[in-house]
C-alpha cells in the first residue's frame, strides 16, 4: 500500500474488535453494529427532512419582479398580485423599459413586467430555471390580462446557454467540487494526521488550484455549458473547493471520526439543499433561505450564475464569503493545535 493509507482490512476476527473496545463484547456490539447504523439513519434522515421541506411544495416568497408604467399602474398591479398570490411577489417600480431589461439582466429582479404600447410583456431570465419563468407567467398572466385584456408576452433577456438547456450545468459543477474538497479535508487528515499545518496547506491550494482550472475547462470550452470567461470562473471553483476542503479538515480536527458526518451533514445535505442551483433562495422555508447566502454552494452558485447570465451578479460577495471559509478553518485548527500542544 502506498505510505499514509491503511491496508484492507482482512479477514474477520471479532476479538480483535473487543480488543479495541477494552474487552467488552457489549461495547464492540454498540461500536460495530449500532453506531454504523445510527450514523446511516441519521444522515439519510436528515437528506430526507432537508429536501422534503424545501422542494416538493415549494413555492416563492417576496420574490422581486419590477413593473414599469404609471404609479397608478404599479399599484394596481401589486393590489391583483397580492389579492391572487398573498406574499409571493414583492413588485419594484421602474421608469421605463431600458431600465426593466437591465434590472432583470443584473439580478436585481428575477423578472419585469413592462405595460404600455405596443402591449404588455413579461422579460425574465430563463438562467434562473424554467420553473422560476413558469411560476411568473401563471402569477402575471392572469392580471395582466384581467386588466388589457391580452396575455403578456414572454421575452427571455438572459437565457441559457446552448449546452445547459436544462439549467443544472452550474449546480452540478458546484456540487462535484463541494464533494471533492470534503473528500480532500476528510482524506488530508486519514492519510497524515500529524502533519505540519504549512505542508497541508501547500496540499490545500494545489488541490484548490487543479479543482479551479479543471472545473473550468470542462465547464467553459469544453461542454460549452457556462458563457463565462475562463478564468473568473476558475478562480471561483478553486475558491469553493479550498472553503470546502477547509471547512472538512475543521470538522475533522475538532471531532474526530464524528466530523465525517458533521461535514457531510453541513456541506454535502443542508449545502447542497441550499445551493440555488434548482430554485432560488425565495423559494426555500424561511429556516434554510438564510444559508443560501453563507453556506459555501449557495454562494459560489449565485457567483457562477452572475458570471454566466447575470452581468457579474453575487460575484464580490462570493469572493469574500468564500475568502472567509478558506481562511478562517486553517485558523482555528492552528489555534486548536496550539492549545492541545500547551496542555501537553
Amino acid at each position: 500500500m502506498p505510505a499514509g493509507l491503511a491496508p484492507p482490512p482482512g479477514p474477520t476476527d471479532q476479538r480483535a474488535e473487543e480488543e479495541r473496545s477494552d474487552g467488552s463484547p457489549a461495547k464492540a456490539g454498540l461500536r460495530g453494529i449500532v453506531l454504523p447504523a445510527a450514523v446511516a439513519v441519521g444522515i439519510g434522515t436528515l437528506l430526507v427532512v432537508v429536501y422534503l421541506a424545501a422542494f416538493p411544495t415549494a413555492t416563492p416568497h417576496d420574490l422581486p419582479v419590477g413593473v414599469t408604467g404609471s404609479s397608478a399602474d404599479v399599484a394596481a398591479v401589486r393590489q391583483a398580485v397580492e389579492e391572487a398570490r398573498p406574499g409571493a411577489l414583492r413588485l419594484v417600480g421602474l421608469p421605463e423599459a431600458a431600465a426593466a431589461e437591465r434590472a432583470v439582466t443584473s439580478g436585481d429582479v428575477y423578472a419585469a413586467l413592462v405595460l404600455g404600447p405596443p402591449g404588455p410583456q413579461l422579460l425574465v431570465a430563463g438562467a434562473h430555471g424554467q420553473p422560476v419563468t413558469q411560476d411568473l407567467t401563471a402569477v402575471l398572466g392572469p392580471v395582466v390580462a384581467g386588466r388589457t385584456g391580452a396575455q403578456p408576452t414572454v421575452t427571455d433577456v438572459a437565457p441559457l446557454a446552448a449546452g445547459d438547456l436544462r439549467g443544472r450545468a452550474i449546480d452540478h459543477t458546484a456540487f462535484g467540487v463541494v464533494l471533492g474538497g470534503f473528500l480532500f479535508g476528510i482524506t488530508s487528515y486519514q492519510v497524515a494526521p500529524k502533519q505540519r499545518l504549512r505542508l497541508r496547506l501547500a496540499s490545500a491550494v494545489l488541490f484548490a488550484a487543479t479543482a479551479g482550472l479543471l472545473g473550468a475547462w470542462l465547464a467553459v470550452p469544453v461542454f460549452e455549458a457556462l458563457p463565462a470567461g475562463f478564468w473568473p470562473v476558475a478562480g471561483i471553483v478553486a475558491l469553493l473547493a479550498l472553503a470546502s476542503g477547509a471547512a472538512a479538515a475543521l470538522a475533522l480536527r475538532l471531532l474526530g471520526g464524528a466530523g465525517t458526518f458533521v461535514a457531510t451533514a453541513v456541506l454535502l445535505t443542508v449545502g447542497a439543499a441550499t445551493s440555488t442551483g434548482s430554485l432560488p433562495a425565495e423559494y426555500l422555508p424561511g429556516w434554510l433561505e438564510p444559508l443560501a447566502s453563507v453556506l459555501p454552494p449557495g454562494v459560489a452558485v449565485r457567483a457562477l450564475r452572475g458570471l454566466a447570465y447575470l452581468d457579474g451578479d453575487g460575484v464580490a460577495r462570493a469572493v469574500w464569503v468564500l475568502a472567509l471559509w478558506c481562511v478562517l478553518p486553517p485558523a482555528l485548527i492552528a489555534l486548536t493545535d496550539a492549545v492541545s500542544r500547551r496542555r501537553g
